[in-house]
């Protein structure tokens, strides 16, 4: 089954940094930059119009932004992106410039600022450490928590996706474990998760669509409640994620990380086998595992106060042992999490970012128990890719136009451990009732139709009677709501002789064109060399050209018998090209013994999809 969902929303998003949302989209669309709004006065209190006031740092160039302040000494810049380090420069003629560092920068907010110029005479050099409690805003309805990627770094969170930090925020849970969390018991499809404001929800299912490097976060926000209008889509609630830019300073981190048999060779979960009615742990102790997770992080500048990169990339190897009391088996995860950000500030009032999140996943021996052999389980094949560009211009003192243009592309796929073919003779289905469907008891049977390991032609099909038979059968396009025929009856002629022998061969019998003996005598005779039947040995029939019919002749496996068993010595298949002659046994299916319930053969279900968004 192959399913495509795609959904279009495009916006241009016309950000009023005083505290509206002008443009309101169809879809979820989400600010990804701040503002700095403040006021500047003397020693007096008196506001001063025209005073210059720069912000610097961040990810802005070395240059900064900078703004006048009007007549009531108010100035705003807009379109910054979220940041914890940057410094806001006062200064007016006649007083002393003030800087403050360390502004704070969060998306989607405006921070406010207060600078006291006083007289150059008055001038003094002091040094002040402050800290920022959390204060109640009653300006503010919306309920959210903000993580700093500095916050997440310190964190002893077991496990490297951003779900895991989702959890810490109030009233965000997880219990499951399945990395889709719900916010206030509403379900885990009523949560949106948007990257640099861009949904990465799967469109189908409405789960996680895509996974981050938790090295490519700057900030997480999780709005539990109350979201502004910009927000949709979502009953539950929103993970706003931001993701890091480069700088003019490079930076680089490599980490690696290691678990495997050799640190706990006894395997996990190993227990008193009197626990388990005396099972035991059955092989536990000898199963090999090894969890690898390296991953490495660059940024730096392009072209310094110009154009920035940012690359992310990490593996994912990790292994389970499981005691399944009956077996043990190790289920795992095979994933590359791979993020490049590119950044160009073209103008000093437009900047362009382009970025790419790649994530693709494999998870083995899903679908595995006590009474489940490991041939019987599958592999989920998820993730895909997340291209975005985003365009940020400040318009003016007040306003900033965000415009993004982003495709998500997911293809999941279901692929069972054991293929459908199990006998690998690229066939699945014989139409055997010539009614071009494919139904449950046309299933390849192979060459060994009652599986007793010989060559088998069963002839006695249309109706067992214990004789040959050759009818006609009549069929038609019957509807099974109207209870009548569609289309005008036709006929096939089913012909029970199928090695025309003009006898019936037995359930069990003997014949097959990979025999040596064809007509089953024991005997090399003209039946078997003798193919185009005309009484003699013609050019081509005496295989060693003696003029008799003898043993190197029909005797494909040369000893001297007629027993379509390989020689012992000759497995080649360029010298043996008959191989053993075995019989192709028939295709196995999903199976669930009725005595012991275990469960054997190819899982019953494959499917690959394609989920893509624009």
């Amino acid at each position: 089954m192959v399913t495509v969902v795609k959904s279009c929303a495009f916006a241009l998003r016309v950000t009023w940094l005083i505290g509206l949302c002008a443009g309101v989209s169809p879809g979820a669309f989400a600010q990804t930059t701040g503002s700095v709004r403040g006021l500047t006065a003397d020693n007096q209190g008196r506001p001063l119009a025209g005073a210059t006031v720069t912000i610097t740092g961040g990810a802005l160039p070395k240059a900064g932004r900078g703004a006048l302040t009007d007549a009531s000494g108010v100035f705003q810049i807009p379109g910054l992106p979220p940041g914890r380090d940057y410094q806001v420069r006062a200064s007016f003629p006649g007083l002393a410039t003030v800087v403050l560092s360390d502004v704070v920068v969060e998306s989607g907010r405006s921070t406010p600022v207060t600078l006291t110029l006083p007289p150059e005479s008055a001038l003094r050099e002091r040094i002040r450490v402050r800290a920022s409690p959390q204060v109640v805003n009653p300006a503010v309805t919306v309920t959210e928590t903000r993580l700093s990627s500095e916050f997440i770094e310190a964190l002893p969170v077991l496990g490297r996706n951003y779900q895991d930090v989702l959890t810490l925020a109030p009233g965000v849970t997880d219990v499951e474990g399945t990395g889709n969390p719900n916010i206030h018991g509403a379900r885990d499809t009523d949560v949106v998760t948007l990257v640099d404001g861009v949904s990465t929800t799967d469109p189908l299912t409405g789960k996680v669509g895509a996974q981050l490097n938790l090295e490519s976060i700057q900030e997480i926000e999780i709005k539990a409640a109350g979201a502004t209008a910009e927000f949709g889509r979502a009953q539950g609630g929103f993970a706003n994620i931001i993701t890091k830019s480069g700088g003019n300073d490079f930076q680089g981190t490599f980490k690696f990380f290691w678990r495997g048999n050799l640190l706990d060779g006894d395997g996990a979960g190993t227990d008193d086998p009197r626990l388990h009615a005396g099972l035991g742990e059955n092989g536990l102790r000898d199963l090999k595992f090894n969890d690898f997770l390296p991953f490495l992080a660059l940024g730096g500048p392009i072209a310094k106060d110009r154009a920035w990169f940012y690359v992310a990339l990490e593996h994912i190897q990790r292994e389970d042992p499981v005691n399944a009391l009956t077996h043990a088996f190790v289920t795992g995860i095979r994933e590359d999490r791979e993020f490049a950000k590119l950044t160009w500030q073209a103008t000093p009032n437009q900047r362009l970012a382009l970025s790419v999140n790649y994530d693709p996943q494999r998870l083995l021996n899903q679908g595995l128990n006590g009474l489940t052999l490991e041939e019987s389980g599958f592999t989920v094949r998820q993730g895909g890719t997340v291209l975005t560009l985003k365009d940020t211009t400040v318009l003016g003192p007040s306003a900033a136009l965000e415009t993004t243009v982003s495709r998500f592309d997911q293809r999941p796929a279901l692929l069972p451990n054991l293929g459908s073919d199990t006998n690998g003779n690229g066939i699945l289905f014989n139409n055997r009732n010539g009614n071009g469907f494919d139904e449950p008891f046309e299933r390849d049977a192979g060459e060994d139709y009652d599986d007793d390991g010989a060559f088998d032609v069963y002839e006695d099909t249309i109706h067992p009677n214990g004789i040959l038979d050759s009818n006609e059968i009549f069929l038609c396009c019957f509807d099974n709501e109207l209870r009548q025929c569609t289309c005008p009856p036709y006929s096939i002629i089913k012909d029970e002789d199928a090695d025309h022998d003009r006898r019936l061969t037995r359930r069990g019998g003997c014949e097959s064109p990979l025999r040596e003996d064809f007509d089953c005598d024991g005997h090399f005779d003209r039946r078997d060399e003798d193919t185009n039947h005309n009484g003699r040995l013609d050019p081509g029939e005496d295989i060693d050209m003696d003029g008799f019919l003898d043993p190197g002749d029909n005797d494909r496996n040369h000893n001297f018998r007629l027993d379509d068993t390989p020689f012992p010595t000759d497995l080649d298949p360029r010298t043996n090209p008959y191989g053993r002659l075995k019989p192709i046994p028939a295709d196995r299916d999903y199976t669930v013994n009725q005595l012991n319930r275990i469960v054997s053969g190819p899982y019953f279900e494959e499917f690959s999809d394609r989920r893509s968004r624009f």
